[in-house]
């Protein structure tokens, strides 16, 4: 089977089109032929050798696909074979073929494309764990979500205002944020924008923040921070900004002031919390993880909730996603499709 292999660090040409003996399932696994892959920007910062969740290389990147089951192991009871489903994993979902075990592969939306399938697992779990069991959603809050053009942060706006919540959506262009407008979001900051706080002041003026999803880092985190009123909860789950270069030291200082962090005391005087997650770690953790899946996904179908895809790539360009995602010219999902996802049932494309 083909596979984008992880040699060493760098660029998007640090990616490798391989060949890779395909094995077959052990008794409580599924082989499952991949149709569609879900590229996360953990992937960009994995190829950089800046993502502690990373394995040893050589490896095969990827986190999520979706694809119909070839094969399954003697033990697996609760899936068949020629079913689609939703991969999740640490690792190896570049491939054209997966091998996992049978907690890990769930049924696919049958009202979703391939792309929408392959856009929805890593992000919108991510926001949903973040915005529900981690800050207690409620319809009352007003909810600033950073980077909310990306994957994670369409998933979470989407979340939040189906919640009921007022919506305050930060992202870098103001393209970005007219797409995010769209969602739902009650009101729009460009924090790259040289009055970035002078427009999160004029928001925020009447309150303050109620729950923030953090995912930038440095100055965004900061002046979110900052503006989180008593009883405000900020989640941080993920770290953008993070950047910087072996040879450099002073990339190492910018990477290190720029890491979110709290002071206990400080959160005390301002009775605020700040919490972080990242759903890798919780893939151990079946029992908790099958509940997690199980609310979230009543929820979107309760509400009608759908993954944002920006762009879909050939198998063979995947390194054209990566290249493109780490421009931050990235909305929504970057979705990769192989040979059998452009000829599969049920592929509506990009953005249905």
């Amino acid at each position: 089977m083909r596979a984008w292999l992880l040699r060493r660090t760098g660029g998007a040409d640090a990616l490798e089109l391989t060949d890779l003996a395909a094995r077959e399932p052990g008794p409580d696994e599924v082989a499952v032929r991949v149709e569609a892959i879900g590229i996360n920007y953990a992937e960009v910062l994995s190829r950089k050798g800046l993502y502690g969740w990373a394995p040893e290389r050589p490896y095969v990147p990827g986190m999520e696909a979706v694809g119909t089951i070839e094969t399954v192991g003697a033990a697996v009871t609760r899936r068949m074979v020629g079913e689609r489903v939703l991969c999740g994993m640490q690792h190896g979902a570049y491939a054209e073929r997966v091998i996992i075990r049978e907690s890990r592969a769930l049924p696919a939306f049958t009202d979703f494309s391939l792309a929408e399938n392959a856009a929805f697992g890593v992000n919108f779990t991510t926001a949903w764990v973040s915005l529900v069991e981690m800050a207690r959603l409620r319809p009352t809050d007003r909810v600033a979500i950073t980077a909310a053009a990306g994957g994670v942060g369409t998933a979470a706006v989407q979340i939040a205002v189906a919640h009921g919540c007022r919506v305050v959506a930060l992202a870098g262009a103001d393209d970005k944020l007219v797409r995010v407008g769209e969602l739902g979001a009650e009101a729009m900051v460009n924090y790259r924008s040289p009055d970035f706080i002078e427009q999160f002041d004029a928001v925020v003026a009447d309150g303050g923040l109620d729950v923030v999803l953090e995912v930038v880092g440095g100055d965004v985190y900061r002046a979110c921070l900052e503006r989180l009123s008593p009883f405000g909860r900020l989640v941080v789950a993920g770290y953008a900004g993070l950047d910087y270069r072996w040879w450099n030291p002073l990339s190492w200082w910018r990477a290190w002031r720029g890491a979110p962090r709290m002071d206990v005391t400080d959160a005390a005087v301002a009775s605020i919390g700040v919490s972080a997650t990242h759903i890798g770690y919780l893939l151990p953790d079946e029992e908790r993880l099958e509940a997690v899946w199980g609310a979230l996904t009543d929820f979107v179908r309760t509400h009608g909730l759908r993954p944002v895809v920006g762009r879909t790539y050939a198998f063979e360009d995947l390194p054209d996603a990566h290249a493109f995602m780490e421009s931050r010219q990235s909305v929504g999902k970057l979705v990769v499709l192989t040979e059998h996802g452009r000829h599969a049932t049920g592929n509506r494309g990009a953005n249905p």
